[in-house]
């Protein structure tokens, strides 16, 4: 008996083991949400859902049998729970019994979806009711999702059906995406849509302080423009201008407004390109402020970075508009060039790392500061977020969601790091202009004192040679030339005339100018020999030019009309239409044992003797033509004015420095006259 009664308890334990495996094994349906009366309230749809990877339109009727889906939570994505990395179609369905009648029924019956990665379609009982995004075949989605209400009926039984997307997983996305975010809302669609932009609202209110940064940024970058306009030679004001605007522009995009009326691929567009714009615009600026803007090796290199960065960015920017495709190729595509764009930004180490070995202000230290931090935080963002669907690092997602938080206002790193740079380049570029500024302002200075020197050593009046007159005009490139000429009395009613040109311009040629005129004048004293002059002048120079020289002519005229040239390889005169063939010689200033030779000629009446510096010869078009020795030897022949010698050259292309000046021997019944020149004024209309 004992036997037996074992015997049926063991049956009975594997019966009832029996029907329990069977009870867990057989399909589940996710129980009825029932709906009563939401009035001013809202009930969540919470719970367990019926999901079903893949895609069929027959799933939107509500006579479908669902009882063998899988079941997932409507608060967490599909890829947080048993599906991580899937991309692709997806459903949701829930049966749902809406009791909305008598005096506190609702009206306008409505449901609230959260933000789902990344598109879908609404159904109930099969009948399409809402629609977010694009479906493919012709896909479209948010970067960031949003809320989203859609009307229903005022009371019934039915399914509620979802037809989700979710895009291919790029290179930065997570595992975990896909599907609902949260769980979806019933009730009145005024409350689910004044619910909706609330949290929006709050968003924005708590980014307040960084909208309004970003205004102040895009407002200086304007200006920053403005002053380029007003002096295009200074190119850091365009490169600020441009680097402002964009990081006001993409400050100006975390407007939750902003961020609506732009899909995932306009959205990512107009990142991608504000990030380059910055980039590209950290380099120039680093470049000007480390005085390498002008250094061609730098801007080679920095050019060709720059093509590598810009292609990488349209290499990444056209996968997004063919992203959907899902080709194999694709994220290769990305990561590749995702890693190019991320690294490439680190050249501002490099500038920064050479440039501390040239300039090691400490003004520029806050700047370099704030520069490298930037820099470390974004290669953090950029090249450890990368692998977050691979190596689920958190590193990333920590630094851009840390922040400070201060009565109620939220300010993040990247927030912080970008104001601090701000306001550093504004305090470095203020005073490299305000540095600049006083540069100017000593060169001016400078430069007016070596016109007052040159106004003193080129001679506004001539003294009178009797039986001849002189006509000169000099009208230098610059502010300040090199060319000069005196005109010295000697014994005998006589004088001489010394012109020359000096190498180089501005403030060095005016001071070997002053060398050669005060050493002339007392040369003058001693003797009136040309050659003689030219020879002891080279030996004062040599050593004095700073590796420069001089080309000068010195000629002694008699009232007789005697002349005698000594000529230290400057350009030979016109005796009236021809060109005098005088002995060439070295310039002044460069071989102390120089000799020069003289050669005589002789003046009658109505003839004349022009004498020039190669600003005439050297007066070039636009298309880089020379004026030359022919049209010269031409325009001498029609017997011009020094004026009309000037004019012609002056608007052939100025270059040089010109200075041209004649001399006519007078009729003997004829007074002597002196010169007219036109110096002062040539000088100040340079």
């Amino acid at each position: 008996m004992a036997t037996r009664v074992l015997r049926l308890a063991r049956y009975c334990w594997a019966l009832a083991a029996l029907v329990a495996a069977l009870g867990l094994s057989a399909p589940s349906l996710a129980q009825p949400i029932v709906v009563q009366n939401p009035g001013t309230g809202v009930v969540p749809l919470d719970g367990q859902w019926q999901f079903r990877m893949g895609d069929d339109l027959a799933w939107a009727n509500p006579a479908l049998d669902d009882s063998a889906w899988e079941q997932l939570s409507s608060d967490k994505s599909w890829g947080a729970q048993t599906h991580p990395s899937y991309t692709g179609f997806a459903w949701y369905r829930r049966h749902i019994t809406i009791e909305n009648s008598g005096a506190t029924a609702t009206k306008n019956l409505a449901i609230l979806i959260p933000p789902v990665d990344d598109a879908y379609d609404l159904y109930w009982n099969g009948k399409k009711i809402g629609s977010y995004g694009g479906l493919p075949p012709k896909p479209n989605w948010w970067s960031s999702g949003h809320n989203a209400v859609y009307s229903l009926p005022a009371s019934g039984s039915g399914v509620l059906a979802l037809r989700v997307w979710k895009a291919p997983l790029s290179s930065v996305d997570s595992s975990t995406l896909g599907g609902f975010q949260a769980a979806p809302l019933i009730g009145d669609a005024e409350i689910l849509n004044a619910q909706a932009k609330l949290p929006y609202y709050r968003r924005d209110e708590h980014r307040l302080p960084n909208l309004l940064i970003s205004a102040v940024v895009l407002v200086a970058g304007f200006l920053s423009f403005l002053l380029y306009l007003r002096d295009r030679k200074q190119g850091l004001y365009l490169w600020l201008g441009l680097y402002l605007v964009a990081g006001g522009l993409l400050g100006v995009r975390d407007l939750s407004a902003y961020n609506f009326s732009l899909t995932f691929r306009t959205t990512q567009l107009a990142i991608q390109l504000g990030e380059c714009v910055q980039d590209i615009s950290m380099w120039m600026i680093l470049l000007y402020l480390f005085g390498l803007a002008r250094n061609r090796r730098w801007m080679r290199a920095t050019a060709w970075l720059m093509a590598l960065y810009i292609a990488a960015q349209i290499g990444d920017i056209g996968t997004i508009f063919i992203w959907a495709k899902s080709w194999p190729s694709l994220p290769w595509i990305d990561a590749i060039t995702t890693a190019v764009y991320s690294i490439t930004p680190l050249y501002v180490f490099v500038i920064i790392g050479y440039g501390l070995t040239r300039r090691k202000q400490i003004t520029l230290w806050p700047l370099i500061a704030v520069v490298c931090l930037n820099g470390l935080y974004n290669c953090v963002i950029n090249l450890v977020g990368q692998g977050t669907r691979f190596t689920h690092w958190t590193l990333a997602i920590q630094a851009q969601t840390s922040g400070l938080h201060v009565g109620g206002y939220s300010f993040g790193i990247a927030f912080i790091l970008n104001t601090l740079l701000f306001l550093a380049l504004i305090f470095t570029i203020a005073r490299e202009s305000f540095m600049e500024r006083e540069r100017q302002s000593r060169i001016e200075l400078e430069i007016k004192s070596a016109q007052e020197i040159q106004r003193v050593l080129v001679p506004e009046d001539t003294p009178a040679i009797p039986g001849f007159t002189i006509s000169s005009i000099y009208r230098p490139a610059e502010e300040v030339g090199g060319d000069f000429f005196q005109v010295i009395p000697i014994s005998g009613g006589g004088a001489l005339i010394v012109l020359g040109d000096v190498s180089g311009k501005g403030l060095k040629a005016a001071m070997t100018v002053a060398l050669i005129v005060g050493t002339l004048r007392t040369l003058a004293d001693y003797t009136q020999s040309p050659a003689e002059i030219l020879a002891r002048l080279n030996r004062r120079l040599i050593g004095r030019t700073d590796g420069g020289f001089a080309t000068c002519l010195c000629a002694r005229v008699d009232p007789s009309g005697s002349i005698t040239l000594a000529n230290a390889g400057h350009l030979s005169p016109f005796h009236n239409a021809a060109e005098l063939p005088l002995a060439g010689s070295l310039p002044l200033g460069l071989a102390p044992d120089t000799r020069y030779e003289e050669a005589a000629i002789h003046l009658r009446e109505d003839d004349f003797l022009t004498l020039y510096t190669d600003g005439v010869i050297e007066a070039q078009s636009e298309t880089g033509e020379l004026y030359g020795f022919e049209r010269a030897a031409a325009l001498a022949a029609s017997n011009p004015t020094v004026e009309q010698i000037v004019d012609a050259a002056c608007a052939f292309g100025q270059k040089d420095d010109i200075t041209v000046l004649r001399l006519v021997r007078l009729p003997q019944t004829a007074p002597a006259h002196t010169a007219t020149i036109r110096i002062a004024a040539q000088i100040a209309g340079a």
